[in-house]
């Protein structure tokens, strides 16, 4: 984590939040649990990160149908 932040890269917060595919890709998408709205994520297999402006790594996500 150090290391990242030495080097200014920063995690994409995506747990939660609506899908954006400039950020993340889904790998699955499945019904929409109780208090979930659809196309949000609600399950994140690999963290994203970028730098300044430019993606590092999309983040994986499964996304509410």
């Amino acid at each position: 984590e150090k290391a990242l932040k030495t080097l200014n890269i920063t995690e994409i917060e995506s747990m939660g939040k609506p899908f954006d595919p400039n950020f993340m890709n889904a790998v699955q998408q499945i019904p929409a649990p109780d208090g979930q709205e659809s196309g949000t994520v609600i399950t994140v297999y690999q963290k994203g990160y970028k730098l300044g402006d430019k993606i590092v790594r999309h983040a994986t996500v499964v996304v509410a149908e």
